[in-house]
């Protein structure tokens, strides 16, 4: 005879020390279902729980945890919920455990299943010593599931039984421990308003000091089809527009520069394809075809990418004819480029401004700002070199995926 399956809704699952954080009653699980604020869920066959969903659907978010006999952790999928509601397994994380080893354990070998809207899945495996490999593969249709609502929770654990709703506790309980889970933000830049005004102070974030914003003008990039691309423009790689596009036309382009009180030290924290004067009221990340913020990690973004150390922001077709223009041999180009000044591609009339980055290889994001009518006013493709006010936290820990 089977056991009954029980469903317990509460804060969260404290996975070392194997209990439940903070018991909320299910009307309370309800309501925060309905505002789309975190809570969870333990299901348990009988007494023994074997399940956890971490839920925020204010983030579009839905994680279940596997548990095995001794309550530990063994994996994690990560759902995003769709805008038809259907909800997309984007990572699915399995820890393989000794039977010595404890709950929360950092150097747990693990396999994870990185699955990406554009049908490509990168799978990364990494054994106890931290040495990994990653290799790709297509992304079957089966991980977008059907939509999920409250108390229906049997679809997404994969049980075939009906579920009991345990009762909450007899009277509000204050838990000793937080909430031990957060619902994933994609990386923050409050200091972006901050950049657009010269004469603000941001942090630097190599030295936690206090520095002035400064502008300096290059000069009007073109946009004969006003659709903006971000690259390394060394790279012999086409990189596809930015979903949003503007109207066609010659905009400013901005060095936005950070400047020690002392004088003389500064740094270009950004660049910034103006396109009006109205004052910004609010940012997104700019995104290429496929990419979508609902399927980024806590603190990552969607970035262009360095291997030379410059970046540059053009137009569609500028792009296009650079490619043609530099025909593999990127060296050609460092010869001629210079830094900050327009370099025209020879006999067209098609412009860019090319930049050091500051930290040089690697991965930086562009935002877009829009004024109170949603229209654009800006790219600024930011060197993330202004602290966010975020804990920059490099241990290793458990829930990492690799």
């Amino acid at each position: 005879m089977s056991n009954t399956w029980i469903a317990r809704y509460c804060e969260g699952w404290n996975g070392p020390q194997a209990e439940v954080v903070g018991p909320i009653d299910p009307a309370e699980a309800r309501r925060r279902d309905t505002m789309g604020l975190p809570y969870s869920v333990v299901v348990s066959e009988g007494t023994i729980p074997r399940y956890v969903l971490d839920i925020a659907w204010g983030q579009d978010y839905l994680a279940r945890w596997n548990l095995d006999d001794r309550k530990r952790r063994v994996s994690r999928a990560v759902h995003r919920r769709m805008p038809d509601g259907r909800l997309f397994e984007r990572k699915l994380t399995q820890w393989q455990y000794e039977d010595t080893d404890v709950d929360g354990d950092p150097v747990l070998a693990r396999e994870t299943f990185d699955r990406g809207l554009n049908g490509v899945t990168d799978v990364y495996d990494r054994d106890r010593s931290g040495s990994s490999h990653t290799r790709t593969r297509e992304t079957p249709s089966e991980f977008m599931r059907a939509p999920v609502t409250f108390g229906s929770w049997t679809s997404v654990l994969g049980i075939d039984q009906d579920l009991h709703e345990a009762p909450g506790p007899a009277r509000s309980s204050e838990s000793s421990l937080p909430r031990p889970w957060l619902p994933p933000m994609p990386y923050q830049a409050p200091y972006l308003g901050n950049l657009l005004n010269e004469g603000a102070t941001v942090i630097f974030e190599d030295s936690s000091t206090p520095v002035e914003v400064q502008h300096e003008y290059l000069g009007l990039l073109g946009l004969p089809t006003g659709r903006v691309v971000a690259c390394d423009p060394t790279w012999g790689t086409k990189v596809e527009p930015f979903t949003v596009a503007v109207a066609p036309g010659d905009y400013p382009v901005v060095e936005i520069q950070i400047h020690q009180a002392s004088g003389g030290s500064w740094a270009a924290a950004g660049f910034l394809l103006r396109i009006s004067y109205e004052a910004t009221a609010t940012w997104e990340l700019a995104l290429r075809p496929g990419q979508d913020v609902k399927c980024l990690d806590d603190g990552h973004f969607y970035g262009f990418g360095v291997d030379a150390g410059l970046g540059s922001l053009m137009d569609a077709s500028t792009h296009e004819a650079l490619l043609a223009y530099i025909d593999g041999d990127h060296y050609q180009f460092h010869d001629e480029v210079v830094l900050r000044q327009e370099f025209t591609i020879p006999e067209t009339d098609l412009n860019l401004f090319a930049y050091g980055c500051y930290l040089g290889d690697g991965s930086y994001p562009t935002w877009i700002g829009r004024d109170e009518a949603g229209a654009v006013t800006c790219f600024l493709s930011d060197m993330l070199i202004v602290d966010n006010g975020q804990p920059n936290d490099d241990d290793e820990t458990f829930e990492q995926d690799w």
